[in-house]
């Protein structure tokens, strides 16, 4: 009998062609990609991970290599917790907290549970895009809120929601990134968390905070959560290992009141966030190994931060301005007026070198045209100053 190949239905073509990826290389040139907020692969503690795996599989295979509970790993829930608790001051419950499989799914599971098509989100703008596209899934309208060097700009958002209210719109939820911000790096400050909170209860809407770089501070004291700070019990609070142990564990967290969890929890459809690995991440904490791993990260990152805007400082034209980030992954470049990232974008991968345009992080795909968004955090030091030296010839070029 002869095997028959799978076919290929015309209606595909297109969607294939547009999931094809678009590769950095050019000209012959090594890539060099500041598209991506990817950890850096040197920096895994794989002896350490391998060791866990072992004490894992030799100890607790049976249950590890089962299907697990919809909350999530009890051992990673109470290591979790314990963590969080102790170094900012919370009293978490574990039955206030759920494993997700990154914070991908925790905000996916929010905007199923709390949108329904038509429903009102508000967005801190510019935003991660994948927040974006979680919230266009539900069929949510999308509507901006302006984020300045001191993070997300409440007196905007005060504006927005007397618009709003005079028009009849009660949004249900907003979408913010307070620390270190994706895309831009800025911190919301102290006092616009407390004012973002005064207008949550005040226009009665649902906060969910998106805190995966809380770890990664290169210097300073961060505010307080808005979890922390809320009295009230309206912020979702989720948070992420991808960051700060390994992206494909492929585990997360979200926080909320207990009496809200069970519904969110229902709404996951993973047979329970990989076992194994929430078994390897716990047994991992557990030997004391997780702290100090987070500080090589912060050593290694704040290096590579540094090295890049003293690259910027070197080689972009003086019409080109910046952000300096305290933490995190990423620099925010804005161009002079009128200029399009999205057609720079062509010239720099003739050069080998990707960046994320700015209009990706917009709900109106005509903004942020002038804006993009460089990621420091996968390459080396040296891939850094070539990769910003290299934009910066492609910029002169560009603007005169």
């Amino acid at each position: 009998m002869t095997a028959l190949e799978p076919t290929f239905h015309p209606r595909w073509a297109r969607t294939v062609a547009d999931l094809e990826p678009r590769p950095a290389t050019g000209g012959g040139r090594a890539a060099i990609s500041f598209a991506y907020g990817l950890p850096d692969p040197a920096l895994f503690p794989t002896e350490a991970l391998n060791a866990a795996a072992g004490i894992v599989l030799r100890e607790q295979s049976d249950r590890a290599l089962q299907y697990g509970a919809g909350q999530g790993l009890p051992q990673l829930i109470n290591v979790l917790v314990e963590r969080l608790n102790r170094a900012e001051g919370l009293a978490i419950r574990p039955d206030g907290c759920m494993i997700t499989a990154g914070a991908g799914q925790a905000i996916a599971v929010v905007g199923r549970a709390l949108l329904d098509p038509g429903d009102t989100v508000l967005v801190e703008t510019p935003a991660w895009p994948g927040a974006l596209n979680a919230f266009r899934r539900c069929g949510a309208r999308l509507v901006a809120v302006p984020v300045d060097a001191a993070g997300l700009d409440t007196g905007a958002l005060g504006q927005t929601l007397e618009t709003l209210a005079a028009e009849g719109t009660q949004p249900k939820l907003l979408y913010t990134v307070p620390n270190f911000q994706n895309p831009t790096g800025v911190t919301t400050t102290l006092a616009r968390r407390q004012a973002l909170l005064d207008l949550a209860r005040r226009y009665d809407f649902v906060i969910l905070e998106d805190d995966a770089y809380r770890d990664l501070a290169f210097e300073g004291a961060l505010p307080p959560s808005l979890f922390a700070l809320d009295p009230d019990g309206r912020v979702l609070r989720t948070g992420t290992y991808s960051k700060i142990l390994a992206a494909g564990l492929r585990l997360g967290w979200l926080l909320g009141p207990r009496e809200v969890l069970p519904r969110l929890i229902a709404l996951k459809d993973d047979g329970g966030t990989s076992p194994f690995t929430s078994y390897l991440a716990a047994t991992y904490s557990l030997a004391g190994e997780l702290e100090p791993h987070i500080a090589r990260l912060v050593a290694s990152y704040r290096r590579k931060r540094d090295v890049m805007l003293a690259a910027l400082d070197r080689y972009f034209p003086r019409s080109v301005t910046w952000t300096v980030p305290a933490g995190g992954f990423f620099v925010w470049v804005t161009l002079p007026p009128g200029t399009d990232a999205a057609d720079l974008l062509r010239a720099a991968r003739e050069e080998g070198v990707d960046f994320l345009p700015g209009r990706s992080c917009f709900p109106d795909p005509q903004a942020g045209t002038s804006h993009l968004r460089l990621a420091f955090s996968l390459p080396t030091p040296d891939q850094i100053e070539e990769g910003i030296k290299r934009l910066g010839g492609v910029l002169d070029s560009a603007l005169g």
